[in-house]
């Protein structure tokens, strides 16, 4: 069954937790996307005044996962090669990390595997059909986002993380109402809405937990599906290479799989291919 947040109920965590503010270089890329005729060269500009979220765009779209033939020397060559929507894509997901990376939290092994996770999927949209890659890989990195801000609300929630974690009977979110009266989907869902992001990744944030509505007839977009699908078929993926245990692939990945229409031959193509870049390690 599909999560739906109401107003009223937004506005009463809102009230209650603390979620960052986006960005002012992100408002100035989002007002100069929005033209009729954006001017690549001034956003090239915008993103280049941050030495440090220029750096680190670089180096994501010089991935593999990106699948580029040559080298990304500056901003506006990432502007031009990779297209408007990727560069946005990927600053905003950089800007998200930015903007909640509390050292105190130590979330260095969060943010490491989010990033794998947004990779991989970012390769996987080249593969499947229906989602572009700026919404994949943005998607991979906002998914979780709710988790850096219950740290900070919910001293105790390391303890939630870890009962939920070892898989239960109940579903992720639900063991986190159960303690906190909220879950990081629903939070994550605010956030994403108050940086104004495309809708499907707001969505797609708020019921990643629920791999029913793969197949369900609710209203989700087919971007909704394919973000959800891909990303939890990554997260194996990041998983497996790195020799840690999935313990709800065993149910959820034939969902997945189905979903996208992979075959086990397929299955087992990508999953070499992707093995063989040391980023997923």
């Amino acid at each position: 069954m599909a999560v739906i947040i109401t107003e009223e109920t937004a506005n009463k965590l809102l009230s209650t937790i603390k979620i960052p503010p986006r960005p002012v270089v992100i408002e100035e890329i989002n007002r100069e996307k929005a033209k009729d005729e954006p001017d690549l060269r001034k956003l090239a500009q915008v993103i280049a005044k941050d030495i440090a979220l220029t750096a680190a765009m670089l180096k994501t779209a010089n991935s593999p996962f990106f699948g580029l033939r040559m080298k990304i020397e500056n901003v506006q060559q990432a502007a031009i090669t990779l297209g408007l929507n990727n560069v946005v894509g990927i600053v905003t997901g950089i800007a998200l990390k930015n903007a909640i990376d509390a050292k105190e939290l130590k979330l260095e092994r969060f943010w490491d595997s989010a990033e794998k996770v947004a990779n991989v999927a970012a390769y996987l949209s080249g593969i499947v059909p229906g989602v572009p890659k700026d919404l994949a890989y943005m998607y991979g990195l906002f998914r979780d986002c709710g988790i850096p801000i219950m740290l900070q609300k919910f001293p105790e929630y390391t303890q939630t993380l870890l009962k939920a974690n070892k898989g239960s009977k109940l579903a992720f979110t639900s063991i986190e109402d159960e303690v906190h009266t909220t879950n990081h989907a629903t939070i994550g869902y605010l956030l994403a809405k108050s940086w104004s992001l495309p809708n499907s990744i707001c969505l797609a944030v708020l019921n990643h937990h629920d791999l029913s509505i793969l197949h369900s007839k609710e209203n989700f977009s087919v971007e909704v599906r394919g973000l959800i699908a891909l990303i939890r078929f990554a997260e194996f993926l990041c998983d497996t290479r790195q020799l840690r245990d999935d313990h709800d692939w065993e149910k959820s990945g034939p969902v997945v799989l189905s979903y996208l229409g992979l075959s086990e031959d397929e299955f087992n193509d990508i999953k070499e291919d992707v093995f063989q870049y040391r980023e997923v390690a």
